[in-house]
Order: C-alpha cells, then sequence, then structure tokens
C-alpha cells in the first residue's frame, strides 16, 4: 500500500517539527508539505494533494484554520482535515465541524492516537477527543438554547465587531475602527460565530441585519 499522505499545518515551526519526526517513524504515513498559514496550506494541498491535513486553528493572515478548511474541502473533497489544537470550546469545535473537518483533537493528544486518527481519516473515519465529542453529542441532543439572543450571548466588543462585520468592514478597518489588533478580531469573530451557530461572516452580516443588530437609516 501507498504510505498516507500527510501535511501539516501549524504556525509554530517547532510544532511541525516534532509532529514531523514521530510520523517519520512510521511506514505507512508520509509527510508529504508543511505549511505556517493559511494560504500556504492552500497552496500546499494545490501543490501536493495529500490525504489528509492536519490544521492548526490559530493561523496568522485573514485565513484562519477554519476557514482555510472549508478552502481545503472545496478544493480537494478527497483531502480530509484533522483539527489539531489547544481550543476545546464551542466557538472552535462546531465552526471547525461545519468547515469539514472529519476529526478534532487537541494538542495533548498522544501520538500514537494522533497516528491512529490520520489512518482513520484516511478510510473516511471520524475520531474526536472526548471532551470534544460531549460538547458535540450535548448539542445534538438539543440541551443548548434552541434559540440565541446575540444581545446578553455576545459580548459587547463582540457586538460592536459584529456591527462593523455587517457594515462591510474587513478585518483591518474593523481592527483600526476598534483601535485592536488583526488577530483580536479573528478571535472575536471565531468566537461570535460559535456562539451563534453560524459558519462564516456572510452569515453572520445576514444576521446582523435580519434580527436588528444594525439598522439602515431611514
Amino acid at each position: 500500500m501507498n504510505p498516507i499522505k500527510v501535511l501539516l499545518v501549524d504556525d509554530h515551526k517547532i510544532v511541525r517539527q516534532g509532529v514531523r519526526a514521530f510520523l517519520q517513524t512510521l511506514a505507512d504515513i508520509q509527510v508529504i508539505a508543511e505549511a505556517g498559514s493559511g494560504a500556504d496550506a492552500l497552496a500546499a494541498v494545490e501543490q501536493h494533494a495529500p490525504d489528509v491535513v492536519l490544521m492548526d486553528l490559530g493561523l496568522p493572515g485573514d485565513l484562519d484554520g477554519i476557514a482555510a478548511t472549508r478552502q481545503i474541502r472545496k478544493l480537494r473533497p478527497a483531502a480530509q482535515v484533522i483539527v489539531v489544537t489547544s481550543h476545546h470550546q464551542d466557538e472552535f469545535i462546531f465552526p471547525a465541524v461545519r468547515a469539514g473537518a472529519i476529526s478534532y483533537l487537541l494538542k495533548d493528544v498522544e501520538p500514537d492516537a494522533l497516528a491512529d486518527a490520520i489512518r482513520k481519516a484516511a478510510q473516511g473515519e471520524a475520531v474526536l477527543d472526548s471532551r470534544v465529542a460531549s460538547r458535540i453529542v450535548k448539542e445534538m441532543q438539543g440541551l443548548r438554547q434552541a434559540a440565541v439572543n446575540p444581545f446578553t450571548e455576545l459580548s459587547e466588543r463582540e457586538l460592536e465587531v459584529l456591527r462593523l462585520l455587517a457594515a462591510g468592514k474587513s478585518n483591518a478597518e474593523i481592527a483600526a475602527a476598534l483601535v485592536i489588533s488583526a488577530n483580536t478580531v479573528k478571535t472575536h469573530i471565531s468566537s461570535l460565530l460559535g456562539k451563534l451557530h453560524l459558519d462564516d461572516r456572510t452569515q453572520a452580516a445576514v444576521y446582523a441585519w435580519k434580527e436588528g443588530i444594525v439598522r439602515r437609516d431611514g
């Protein structure tokens, strides 16, 4: 059998080196490329056609791990994405799964468990960290509120970001208006998307207008 071709995506080189060093000891898994940003990940997918992508969520630039996952799944549907992150909050889990990630693991995963998840992903099988699985089960069981009140669920800063997003502002423009960094804007957007159970900023903008968070003059 041909080895499973893996692309490593993480903005920390030392993390990529550690994962690569372990995976290189396995005969059935081959690391074919690395990427430190979402844009580099898309380029690597086009060039190398991986079977499995190990995806960090906190990537620099406008294309974070969730957006990169969505784009990779469109670009190469055969490539399975495994999220490997330190975040296990709802605002990261559900957008990542909706973006097309087949598995969601935390960075304290045991090396052998990571290798097993890669093998299963290559076969179209999902693996979830137990903490993530419990959140998804509760969601499926409807234990969360069916309707979210954005004015109580979102922080004041998240509401500010949502209003500016709905006005068509870019991350850079939102950052300048609120005097915060572009990375902080990305964090707020990921958080509000998770809380509102939305997939992307376009849905968020439509939601903001529909729910009266922003209004047209006159």
